[in-house]
């Protein structure tokens, strides 16, 4: 008969051993992922930031460089004769002047320390979209409400236009150009163009040498966010119209560069309460608080300066100061 020899197993000592072993190994992995875990986090709450607020001004300074935009016309607040306003309320449901009015109000405005936080400022900014479109034939008589443009145009109904002839006018003409509201859009495939139906009569007769912009009113603020998470968020409101722009823009300071000599470039900068008068600004200088939506991003609360105020946060997230100057270009540089 075969002898089976003896098998000794693993004793308590060994067991102990390969625990503590295993022990430092797992610490030493959950620490690594640990690590990379803050890191990722950190790092995709910066990139967010960086994100978040570039976005923000770059929009912002799309508007503004368009702030004031009346194609070839010459615009000048004390003497409006060459401009046929038909916006009121007789064309425009609703009708408020700081929405409607392009010739009374002012191109660009703000408000200052009026946010729902008590210390963010407002930014309205009044003017042409980008891009226009040229008027084609048919041409109708004056005291007509229709007008022909070339292109399948984005401009619909409800919206409203400036109607500009860059031309010589007849001398019997005053008005060069008009604001109108647009009822209905239809796109004639065939011919490539679009026939816009207008609120009202125009002053004359369109023909190839006039030319249309969509305009708008468009107000910045902070606000805080409506869709649940309560952020605060930069709303950019486009005829009292609010759409939630980027989440996380804790706070907004708006500086307005005052043209007081007469040479088309700011001297003095103001804030929106102590503005001498908003016709003679030129830039505008805007700084946002853009912060992280996650919280516990940082070991320590952050201490951040901003508006020339240091801060520590009562949180853990990451906090970056965005800045940037835009100038007027319907300003600056014009006669």
């Amino acid at each position: 008969m075969k002898r089976l020899n003896r098998q000794a197993g693993i004793s308590l000592v060994e067991i102990m051993v390969a625990l503590v072993i295993s022990l430092f190994l797992l610490a030493g992995i959950v620490q690594v992922y640990t690590g990379n875990r803050a890191t990722f986090s950190f790092t995709n709450a910066l990139a967010e930031i960086q994100e978040n607020g570039r976005f923000a001004l770059d929009t912002i300074s799309q508007d503004l460089r368009l702030a004031g935009e009346w194609g070839c016309i010459p615009f000048d607040s004390s003497d409006t004769s060459n401009i046929n306003n038909t916006l009121n309320g007789a064309t425009v449901t609703g009708y408020s002047a700081a929405l409607h009015d392009f010739v009374g109000e002012e191109a660009v405005e703000g408000s200052n320390n009026d946010g729902t936080n008590g210390f963010s400022d407002s930014l309205t900014i009044r003017g042409g979209k980008p891009g226009q479109a040229n008027v084609e034939s048919p041409f109708t008589a004056p005291a007509t409400g229709e007008i022909t443009i070339d292109g399948n145009s984005r401009i619909g109904g409800n919206d409203f236009v400036l109607i500009m002839r860059c031309g010589v006018n007849d001398l019997l003409i005053d008005e060069e150009a008009d604001i109108m509201r647009v009822t209905a859009s239809i796109y004639d495939t065939g011919n490539d163009q679009t026939k816009l139906t207008l609120a009202g009569n125009k002053s004359q007769r369109y023909e190839n040498d006039a030319s249309v912009i969509e305009l708008q009113t468009v107000t910045y603020s902070i606000e805080p966010s409506a869709i649940g998470t309560n952020e605060p968020t930069l709303i950019r409101s486009e005829f009292g119209n609010a759409q939630e722009l980027v989440e996380g823009v804790e706070d907004m300071q708006i500086l307005f560069g005052v043209d007081d000599d007469g040479d088309q470039f700011p001297n003095q900068y103001f804030d929106a309460d102590n503005v001498p008068d908003f016709e003679d600004v030129v830039a505008i200088r805007i700084m946002l608080l853009v912060r992280s939506l996650d919280d516990f991003v940082t070991e320590d609360a952050q201490t951040y300066t901003f508006n020339s105020v240091q801060t520590t946060a009562a949180d853990r997230r990451i906090r970056q100061v965005f800045s940037a100057t835009i100038a007027l270009r319907n300003r600056i540089g014009s006669s």
